[in-house]
């Protein structure tokens, strides 16, 4: 609704579907995507972790010949590792329509020339790099908040802490890395562009 006002001076309101897709595909869904489970996940799996370590439950793990680093951080790892690519693409689509149901209330276009406006100037190749980033971001959300959990110390106060700096971390290095992917898929994909 923003965009509208900026491309009816030029005439081009026909180009939002097409803009609101590739935005969403390309950049917004998958760092959106990621922030909002640093922000959900991340706390909660440094919580968890911070909480069983300072309750001495990964000692209690250990003294029983479990590998506690398997059994809580590896499997927390791949589960955002999977997670990710499939939340961001539901959050592409969810986008999508939010942007038809927009886009209908203002200007009354139809489904059907929303969505073959929406999709004719994307490729698969514009929808795979993008969302497969997202698989970096959720190794660092998983590895970043079980790092902090793992190592927590003082306490319920320390548990605190652990959640606090497990999003905000998280959040910080996605950004810092979504950069740096983004360059290294212009540098692979040229013709995809981030």
């Amino acid at each position: 609704m923003h965009t509208r006002a900026s491309l009816e001076r030029f005439g081009a309101e026909s180009m939002i579907p097409a803009g609101l897709a590739l935005a969403l595909i390309k950049e917004t869904g998958p760092l959106t995507t990621g922030l909002l489970l640093a922000g959900r996940v991340g706390a909660s799996i440094g919580a968890e972790i911070g909480a069983m370590r300072v309750t001495e439950q990964i000692d209690a793990l250990e003294a029983q010949a479990v590998d506690s680093f398997n059994y809580l951080v590896v499997t927390r790892i791949i589960a955002c590792i999977v997670a990710l690519p499939l939340l961001t693409t539901l959050m592409n689509f969810t986008g999508i329509v939010g942007g038809y149901i927009a886009e209908n209330a203002v200007s009354g276009m139809s489904f059907q020339l929303y969505f073959h406006r929406a999709f004719s100037f994307i490729n698969f190749s514009d929808y795979i790099p993008p969302t497969l980033k997202t698989m970096v971001f959720g190794f660092i959300i998983g590895g970043v908040s079980s790092y902090l959990g793992f190592n927590t110390t003082g306490g319920t106060a320390g548990v605190g802490r652990t959640s606090t700096q497990s999003v905000v971390i998280s959040s910080i290095l996605l950004i810092i890395v979504n950069v740096v992917l983004v360059r290294m898929i212009f540098f692979l994909f040229p013709g995809s562009g981030g």
